[in-house]
């Protein structure tokens, strides 16, 4: 399977009122036609051996919608994917991707485009994860101490498919974030996406629900097609990113996430998941960080 496929694609529920803007010190203040970069790099294991490391960039320009909006445009302009046995320049991938844009303004939207280009499916929404996690729609906006949390009230069920190796992709997850830091030139975050106390998810199968780690809920399934069979995970998902903002221009600076996946693999199912040749436990962590280069 393709580790840099299992992703958290966040549809945001909620907002901030306008009001609480002010009360953060490290909004984004867009500058029209400004051009930066970040790069992102994701570390996959799978039962805790290496399996690739992928070194994506992108490079955003600030434009404005016809209301006025600011927002930032993604182009993403390389990828070189790292494994045990070879490195591959996946930069034709990336070009492949149409531009879109995303916004940390209060007003503006952070939708995940149409995955168009199924290799480019992590760095598309592990990039924007990486903004949900300092958005106004996650609570930022009112945090102004350090020690300030805010706790995400409805839980955040994501969709991660993308029609073709992956066919069917939910998540649940409660939300938390904490101001762990601040002085006059940044602000440091961390936002936490846990399972929650209910699953706002429906199993595919009842032997889903059953759960796969002791201490909580499953929160995560996915469908891959395979000799046209199907392989099945689920099981517990979590994942902590740890932003840090700059005070100026509320961009993000850099930031790091943890990705855990405690699952079970049902290989070689039929229609209707069932049938499946055998079941095994399956572990995955994700290692990731973005970092502003230009």
């Amino acid at each position: 399977m393709k580790p840099n496929l299992i992703l958290i694609c966040l549809l945001l529920i909620v907002s901030t009122p306008l009001s609480l803007l002010s009360q953060s010190g490290f909004e984004r203040k867009y500058k029209p036609g400004e051009h930066y970069r970040y790069r992102l790099t994701t570390q996959v294991l799978h039962n805790g051996a290496w399996q690739s490391t992928i070194i994506s960039v992108c490079e955003l320009q600030v434009v404005t919608d016809s209301s006025g909006i600011p927002y930032d445009e993604v182009h993403w302009i390389s990828k070189k994917v790292i494994t045990p046995k070879d490195t591959s320049d996946r930069t034709a991938d990336a070009i492949k991707v149409q531009p879109y844009r995303i916004s940390l303004h209060p007003k503006g939207q952070m939708n995940i485009p149409k995955i168009e280009v199924a290799d480019m499916t992590g760095e598309i929404t592990d990039f924007n994860t990486f903004l949900v996690a300092i958005s106004p729609k996650l609570g930022v906006a009112g945090l102004k101490k350090k020690g300030d949390v805010y706790v995400q009230k409805e839980m955040l069920k994501g969709d991660f498919s993308n029609g073709k190796d992956i066919l069917k992709g939910n998540d649940c997850l409660a939300v938390r974030v904490t101001l762990t830091d601040a002085n006059k030139d940044n602000a440091w975050l961390e936002t936490s996406f846990l399972p929650p106390a209910d699953t706002c998810l429906h199993f595919l199968t009842p032997d889903m629900n059953t759960p796969v780690a002791p201490d909580t809920l499953n929160n995560f399934q996915m469908v891959r097609p395979f000799n046209n069979r199907y392989n099945v995970l689920y099981g517990k998902e979590y994942f902590t990113i740890n932003s840090t903002v700059q005070k100026k221009d509320g961009k993000l600076k850099e930031a790091t996430m943890v990705n855990k996946l405690s699952l079970k693999m049902k290989l070689y199912c039929d229609d209707q998941y069932n049938n499946c040749q055998t079941t095994m436990p399956f572990s995955i962590v994700r290692n990731l960080k973005v970092e502003l280069i230009q």
